[in-house]
């Protein structure tokens, strides 16, 4: 019994490891790029296949499923305009949205990082490069011969240039991880074979070693490890950041440190002046702490730093190379202010001694950074660390600030927590001091909104109206226009909406809209205007081109109204690599509409689902095969449709549920009809009377056939 028990458990652990797994991707926007995040069992193999508009990634897992439900939910740009699996097992489909590129790598053997940046697509290159020459036999040669090749060399060797080239070129392979070195045990060893052939001395220095890779150094960079030093920690010691404030009040501070600045003659005390600047920058007064700086003359590394940290508190643009710029893998206070500055986490990122940083600074400068820097660990999926940072800011705040609230909005919605992230953006938008939380509140908002396909209230509305006429003129407001235009598409204001995107100006904010519209047009428009504004598109030459989804959309909604060669045209598009089955199910439909049954067939021959079972069904009856459309529609379930298919194939026989039905009662009266009368030739008048009755009977089941039919 102890034996079957350990058998059993071992059996279930097999199917168990052989079921499908779940891939979580989630999603992230950065400046610049967009980030997708894989979690995957350690030691998965993977690879990406770029392509023109889009990418493929594919997994070595036999029934992964992608789990891509929230990946739209955080994304504010359109560099991804979708993505999708075939089946359980097949490759991640990736379709941008933009003149993209994507790349990617394995982080801490368990996670992989996909970036899809703005760049050209290019080829593999190395395709072309031809294989090594395979070595042939060498044939046996005398010495004298052997001597006669060499001097007959016109190749200027040199004997010891030559080998630092290649042990540099070897390194630079192995560094760059395109070959492995077998490197000889320590110990005596020869330096040469007895036989080896001597190169001649004396030659003139004019060879330079390179390989193919060294031309294809900037077109491969982000498959090759660069060989660019990383530059060195800066120490908390060494920054001494908690002190350039001291104990004493501000206000006395500040008096002490002006009233020596300057020395006799108005010469400026530089020791003072950069205490001064520090002090500013600590408390928060970057103006001031610049100023400062700007009287002091003599450059320096720790004035360059007191600059960047005045820079960073008074939220002013910083331009790489910054003091802090490639820290972030430090153990020191120096990574927080260089993910501060760089607004994303590096994958080396040390995030204990950023958490560390963060707790050490002072409240005011805690509040200041807490939503940043919880943004960017969100992004980075770090989202327990994200949560202590907000507790953080909880614990010296009276009461939820906007700030604070959007940041927790943040987490929710990385956690999936729907219900959460609604109530909190609500709470944003709604607070009178939530400026200038409250637009970009409103716009992730009405996204999350869109994305439910629930209704936006008439207070978010005239939000959405106000924010984008007051923040026209800046960064937000083509953000804020494109959310007024899908606040109103959600209310079914279409026309108005309409307007709104045509008169944006062309970028990511307008595409991202004009998508977004023309999903909710499609869905909850009526006719005309549908098709009004449909047709002003397409006769449009400058409006920006429908996504794969959008696209889709908008030829069901024109299958459906009878407008074939246009949902054709729609979904038969090259740029278009994903969604192929629905796709094909529009053009199915479409084909059906032109009369091209056996087109349809042929869309259908790799789509399984019901939805193009039933169109299957649909195009075999156009080609009279009404048996084997019978047989699907029963299938499917449904026995009025089977049973009405049934019927015009001739086989009353084959009826199914429900029997009451109205084309099971015609296949009944038909096969009653078909039922031959009995006669009694040997009685002639009992059998005329019989015939008198079958035809009376006979009468009245054609009556029942028209009125089952409603044919009077």
């Amino acid at each position: 019994m102890k034996k079957f028990g350990i058998l059993f458990a071992a059996l279930i652990m097999m199917a168990t490891s052989a079921s499908a797994q779940n891939v979580t991707v989630r999603s992230g926007e950065h400046d610049g790029y967009t980030r997708l995040v894989l979690n995957v069992p350690p030691n998965t193999g993977w690879t990406l296949e770029q392509r023109k508009n889009g990418a493929r990634l594919r997994l070595a897992l036999d029934a992964a499923t992608f789990q891509t439900s929230a990946v739209f939910s955080r994304l504010t740009t359109n560099r991804l305009a979708s993505i999708s699996q075939p089946e359980p097992g097949g490759a991640l489909e990736l379709e941008f949205g933009c003149a993209c590129a994507a790349s990617a790598f394995l982080y801490r053997d368990s996670m992989i990082v996909l970036d899809i940046a703005p760049g050209a697509f290019l080829p593999p290159l190395l395709v072309d490069i031809p294989p090594p020459v395979k070595r042939t036999a060498k044939k046996a040669t005398t010495e004298s011969y052997k001597d006669a090749q060499l001097a007959a060399l016109d190749l200027p060797l040199l004997e010891h240039g030559l080998k630092d080239q290649l042990s540099t070129r070897f390194l630079q392979g192995a560094d760059r991880r395109l070959l492995g070195l077998n490197l000889t045990p320590v110990g005596p060893r020869s330096s040469a074979p007895p036989d080896a052939a001597r190169l001649p001395t004396g030659l003139s220095g004019n060879i330079r070693l390179t390989s193919v890779l060294d031309d294809l150094q900037d077109v491969l960079n982000a498959e090759l490890q660069q060989f660019d030093n990383k530059p060195t920690c800066i120490t908390t010691s060494e920054l001494g950041f908690a002190h350039w404030s001291g104990d004493e009040p501000f206000s006395a501070q500040v008096s002490a440190l002006r009233t020596g600045l300057f020395k006799e003659f108005d010469r400026i005390d530089e020791n003072k002046a950069l205490r001064l600047a520090k002090l500013y920058a600590f408390n928060g007064f970057g103006a001031e702490a610049l100023a400062a700086l700007a009287l002091s003359e003599a450059p320096s590394e720790e004035l360059d730093r007191i600059e960047f940290v005045a820079q960073l508190v008074d939220d002013k643009p910083i331009k790489p190379p910054h003091p802090f710029s490639g820290l972030q893998r430090c153990d020191s206070d120096a990574a927080l202010w260089a993910v501060l500055s760089e607004g994303t986490l590096a994958p080396d990122a040390d995030v204990e001694a950023i958490e560390q940083a963060y707790g050490s600074l002072p409240n005011h400068l805690r509040r200041q950074f807490g939503k940043r820097l919880s943004e960017i660990l969100v992004n980075a999926q770090q989202l327990e660390a994200a949560r202590r940072v907000i507790r953080s800011v909880d614990r010296i705040e009276q009461s939820t600030s906007a700030s604070t609230a959007h940041a927790k909005a943040i987490v929710a919605a990385a956690e999936g927590n729907d219900v959460r992230e609604e109530e909190l953006l609500t709470e944003v938008v709604s607070s009178p001091k939530a400026t200038p939380n409250a637009p970009v509140a409103l716009a992730r908002l009405v996204e999350k909104r869109w994305g439910e396909r629930s209704a936006v209230t008439s207070k978010e509305l005239e939000l959405a109206a106000s924010f984008a006429v007051e923040y026209r003129r800046s960064n937000l407001g083509p953000m804020m226009a494109r959310t007024h235009a899908i606040a109103l598409s959600l209310s079914q204001d279409f026309e108005p909406a309409f307007d709104i995107i045509l008169n944006l100006p062309n970028g990511q904010d307008r595409t991202r809209a004009f998508n977004r519209h023309f999903h909710l047009l499609s869905e909850r428009s009526d006719n005309v205007t549908f098709l009004r504004q449909a047709f002003h598109v397409m006769q449009m030459s400058k409006t920006p081109a429908l996504s794969t989804d959008s696209a889709i959309a908008v030829g069901d909604r024109l299958a459906a109204l009878g407008f074939a060669d246009q949902a054709i045209d729609l979904t038969n598009r090259a740029e278009d690599q994903t969604h192929k089955t629905e796709r094909a199910r529009v053009r199915a439909k479409a084909a059906l509409l032109s009369g091209r049954p056996h087109k349809a067939l042929m869309e259908l021959d790799e789509d399984k689902s019901d939805e193009a079972r039933a169109l299957r069904a649909q195009a075999l009856g156009r080609i009279s095969d009404f048996a084997a459309a019978a047989e699907i529609m029963k299938d499917l379930g449904q026995g009025e449709a089977a049973n009405r298919l049934y019927w015009l194939a001739g086989l009353p026989d084959d009826t199914v549920e429900p029997q009451g039905g109205k084309y099971a009662v015609l296949n009944q009266t038909t096969q009653a009809l078909l039922d031959t009368p009995a006669r009694q030739l040997e009685k002639p008048l009992m059998d005329a009377e019989g015939l008198l009755e079958n035809s009376e009977t006979t009468r009245e089941r054609i009556i029942e056939m028209l009125n089952a039919v409603n044919l009077k």
